[in-house]
């Protein structure tokens, strides 16, 4: 199979840019660089991209029913439209501050989150997996997460993938189709320690799952099974999520990181003196993407 080519579709410089989101209504892709809260847009119509804020509190992005932002980050979840107006969802949870990495939405318009607690010295405390329900109710599905990250369901909806990074391993669910409850984790994919860390992630329309790993310079797709279908390697190191889009859902759109995060986790054939990232990039693989559902919440705009 001949590896398709990868794009360099906009340079923001981002120094961890993070959580692509496609945005059919509007035709465009969206990004975050989660340390200057800054979110953009690239327009494959005209192939330019902007920024269109900064300084948000900002690691995961979601589409609301309404047409604003959801933001997921160091103050829960906020929905977002534009300025500095910003609407809490939820900021906390029995006493304890929600900071939120990434984030999705089933076809309920159900928010899964997952909490990291990350200081300058390193984990400060675990995080947890959440349920925020439309209504802002918010329910604890699973805990012990030393650094919760990439989020997706099989297309059915059926399952739920959520990646712990510093553990290694991308984790699968079953999904009660009532009541959004999760069931039977186990491991979908342990990442072996030669290899890059898992991070951002989405599902394909075939139920494969891609996952874009830090340090290793690559995307992996994975098959239902959890086994290896196939490497797309990425021409920076610090790879850190993937999402389809584009029309037909048939781009894969791929974030990275410019600003170099050391570790003892990097793999052996991690070079510090390399290319780290800070672009978006844009292939298509062959297969296409499943569409995003919207938050339904109803806080007033």
């Amino acid at each position: 199979m001949t590896a398709p080519a990868i794009q360099t579709v906009a340079d923001e410089k981002n120094r961890n840019g993070e959580s692509p989101l496609w945005d059919a209504a509007r035709g465009r892709l969206l990004w975050v660089d989660n340390v200057t809260g800054g979110i953009f847009e690239y327009d494959p119509a005209t192939g330019k991209s902007a920024r269109l804020a900064d300084g948000l509190p900002v690691c995961g992005l979601a589409l609301n029913g309404d047409g604003r932002l959801l933001l997921a980050g160091s103050k829960g979840l906020v929905l977002w439209k534009s300025g500095t107006d910003l609407q809490t969802v939820c900021a906390e949870h029995d006493g304890e501050a929600l900071v939120f990495n990434d984030i999705t939405v089933d076809a309920r318009g159900n928010v899964y989150g997952g909490t990291f607690y990350w200081g300058a010295d390193g984990m400060e405390k675990r995080g947890k997996l959440y349920l925020i329900r439309p209504d802002a109710a918010v329910e604890v599905l699973d805990e012990g997460i030393l650094l919760s990250n990439g989020l997706g369901f099989s297309p059915d909806g059926g399952r739920l993938y959520f990646t712990d990074t510093m553990d290694r391993k991308i984790y699968a669910y079953d999904v009660d189709a009532a009541s959004g409850i999760l069931k039977n984790r186990r491991v979908f994919v342990d990442v072996p320690r030669g290899e890059g860390l898992p991070d951002g992630l989405t599902v394909d329309a075939k139920g494969f799952v891609w996952s874009a790993q830090w340090y290793a310079g690559e995307v992996v797709r994975y098959d239902p099974d959890g086994k290896v279908e196939r490497r797309l390697r990425v021409p920076v190191q610090q790879v850190s999520s993937v999402m389809f889009g584009g029309k037909d859902l048939a781009d894969l759109y791929i974030t990275s990181a410019g600003e170099y995060w050391p570790s003892e986790d990097q793999p052996p054939a991690f070079d510090p003196s390399g290319p780290m990232g800070g672009a978006l990039y844009r292939t298509r693989p062959g297969v296409i993407g499943c569409p995003r559902h919207c938050s339904r919440f109803l806080t007033p705009a």
